[in-house]
């Protein structure tokens, strides 16, 4: 079978070589005779024939002899990326052939030296036709997409056509056909993808081999010149404050700079299915803190969704503002367990009320169906071996009646996660791990095959791979990143959301710490700045109580805590019109009713990055962020509020209290 199959493969070479390349065959005979020939022309005009003195025969002969070097010279040199079959019968050609031309030209037309001269001519284009020939598939003289690479990696001699390459998203893309037989995913291999990369001097995860789900043959070789994910993009603030749980979670961008949702709840009329339980594989230092930290935070910002955060080793050390806005916080592993164990009568719960008014799964929007649930388990290795039988059966049901569990894991072997809980999960995350096999524990084959290598261990951290519903299967290879870490951002913006709509109460234990941009401020009760309330100042007889003056209401009792009056605030997490665009007045109007409301929530000091919901609403193109800093300059003119005074950090606002509204900023551009 393996010398039939080398001989087809030998006679589709040879008449792929003839067919594509025929003046590679005919050049060499044709350049022996020309060069017997040229022989014969200065055998009478400087060599045998010519009547010249020794000096003149002396230079003559060295000039040739140069020549003839040069020429060997160049073959060897130019030879060097063919293979060493086709490098020597190339030196033996223009070798015989100089030898062949200085002989003649300075000893004479012979019978004798003229046949030897044919003979070896004549046996080296035959040597050199075999050798391009015996190519099995004859597709060494074709210049494909790689050039030279082609002859030090095999599996690309099976390629048979590319299209012209093309630049998206920062890449380089060619769709690429192999030769009837040859399959595509050779060159999936990760040799040839590191010689691919090694060749075009990009990073070795670089270069990725996207199989067509159609066709064994055919697929999309990409290439990544820049690794995007060295400098993750700054964290833009919640995705959807206020909105369901139903829209995307904006967590992770792709390297290409596309952004990487996260879609929660089913959606039947797209064909997605719910996640269920989400496994997040990452050894310590990948970033899986943080990205549960921002999972929790998105999930609790959306109003019609219930988070549940168990961290039974290292919860405690968790910032009290988060702990806090938590709807369950759960830091003991007997309380975890008891939670987990309860969770599956819970599902038949939820499944009675939403089927008794007819809905198959949760439904967004709907005022019958209980809250989306949100479970975030971190370092969940130990509930998962305990309680294996459980995690099992809710994977299999939860899906439908709007649960959603993710379980944090430094390690994927089956000591950890038994093969019956990986079976049945309905996505994973891997961040960096110890090497791609370790990945490999989570992640598809064919996302390995593609290109995926997770082996970055902790030096990218939030680095990640994700296979999740609601995302293209052709872009689960592609490396993704969270945001640069700003817990304090994140968690700010958080507690100030929560204490607009009256979610969030402090506990004894969160520290009176500094106020940064975001966090709102704790009501201070009446009296003198910085002056300490004390409940038994009316009962000192040291001091009676001043006289009350009847003109005069009293105070308000330092006991109740300041309520933010009730108004009316514009709906920033709503989606733009179709082509609709703002004006700079329009654009200037919505800035300054968002500041009014993190004014309103508490907030004393505002970044840009404080307005990427307008950011959402307007566009980028409307509204970048010279033109955000533009506007918050304007709101510091004394003659336009002020609205604004800038604090001493760069970039940063202090909001003053409610100014006068100034309608003075028409005609301002943008």
């Amino acid at each position: 079978m393996g010398r039939r199959t080398y001989s087809l493969n030998v006679a589709r070479g040879a008449a792929s070589e003839m067919q594509n390349n025929l003046w590679a065959y005919v050049i060499p005979p044709v350049a022996a005779v020309a060069n017997l020939i040229l022989s014969g022309v200065l055998s009478l005009v400087w060599g045998a024939y010519a009547d010249a003195d020794t000096w003149q025969t002396a230079w003559r002969s060295g000039l040739i002899l140069v020549c003839a070097a040069a020429i060997v010279a160049t073959t060897w040199a130019v030879g060097r990326a063919r293979k060493i079959e086709l490098r020597f019968a190339s030196l033996l050609m223009s070798s015989g052939s100089c030898v062949g031309l200085f002989v003649l030209t300075f000893r004479g037309w012979t019978r004798d030296s003229v046949m030897v001269y044919l003979i070896v001519m004549a046996c080296a284009s035959v040597l050199l036709a075999l050798t391009k020939l015996m190519r099995g598939n004859g597709d060494d003289a074709r210049t494909g997409l790689f050039g030279e690479l082609g002859e030090r990696v095999k599996e690309l001699q099976d390629i048979g056509a590319t299209t012209r390459p093309r630049v998206m998203d920062g890449r380089i893309v060619t769709d690429t056909a192999m030769v009837p037989g040859a399959d595509f995913g050779a060159l999936a291999k990760p040799e040839v993808r590191t010689a691919i990369a090694s060749a075009l001097d990009v990073p070795a995860g670089g270069v990725r081999m996207v199989a067509n789900r159609n066709s064994p043959r055919t697929g999309r070789i990409e290439v990544s010149p820049v690794d995007m994910l060295d400098n993750p993009p700054a964290w833009p603030g919640l995705s959807a404050v206020g909105g369901s749980i139903a829209d995307p979670i904006r967590l992770a961008v792709y390297q290409t700079g596309k952004p990487l949702p996260l879609l929660l709840p089913g959606d039947p009329a797209a064909g997605r299915n719910a996640v269920g339980v989400l496994i997040l594989l990452g050894q310590s230092g990948s970033g899986k803190t943080e990205f549960q930290l921002f999972l929790a935070a998105e999930a609790r910002s959306r109003r019609d969704a219930e988070v549940v955060y168990i961290d039974a080793r290292k919860g405690k050390q968790l910032p009290a503002p988060f702990r806090n806005s938590m709807h369950l916080m759960i830091t003991d592993t007997g309380e975890a367990e008891d939670y987990l164990a309860n969770l599956i009568p819970d599902v038949s719960r939820r499944a009675d009320q939403m089927g008794a008014h007819g809905h198959e799964q949760w439904t967004a929007g709907c005022p019958q169906c209980p809250k989306f649930k949100v479970v975030i388990v971190d370092e969940a290795s130990k509930f998962i071996i305990e309680a294996e039988e459980d995690l099992v059966e809710l994977a299999e049901s939860i899906r439908s009646v709007g649960i959603f569990m993710l379980l944090g894991v430094q390690r994927a072997t089956g000591d950890r996660m038994p093969t019956s809980v990986r079976s049945t999960t309905g996505g994973a995350i891997c961040m960096g791990v110890k090497d791609a096999a370790e990945g490999a524990r989570v992640l598809s084959e064919e996302t390995i095959a593609s290109g995926a290598d997770p082996g970055w261990k902790n030096s990218k951290p939030g680095a990640l791979y994700a296979e999740i519903p609601g995302t293209d299967p052709d872009d689960w290879s592609l490396p993704a990143r969270t945001f640069k870490p700003d817990r304090d951002a994140v968690i700010g913006e958080l507690v100030a959301y929560l204490t607009a709509i009256g979610e969030y109460v402090a506990t004894a234990d969160q520290p009176d710490t500094s106020r940064d941009a975001g966090e709102p401020a704790a009501p201070v009760p009446a009296g003198e700045p910085g002056e300490v309330a004390d409940d038994d100042d009316d009962d000192d007889p040291e001091c009676p109580p001043l006289p009350i003056d009847p003109e005069c209401e009293p105070d308000p009792d330092p006991r109740i805590p300041l309520t933010v009056p009730n108004r009316r605030r514009i709906d920033l997490t709503i989606e733009p019109e179709t082509d609709q665009r703002f004006t700079p007045l329009q654009i200037r109007e919505i800035m300054r009713q968002a500041i009014v409301q993190h004014r309103d929530a508490g907030v004393r000091q505002i970044k840009p990055s404080s307005f990427a919901q307008v950011v959402e609403v307007i566009g980028e193109e409307g509204l970048r962020p010279p033109t955000i800093t533009k506007i918050l300059g304007e709101f510091c003119e004394p003659d336009r509020g002020p609205l604004l005074r800038k604090a001493a950090d760069r970039g940063v606002y202090v909001i003053l209290d409610d100014p006068a509204p100034q309608p003075a900023l028409v005609g301002a551009a943008t």
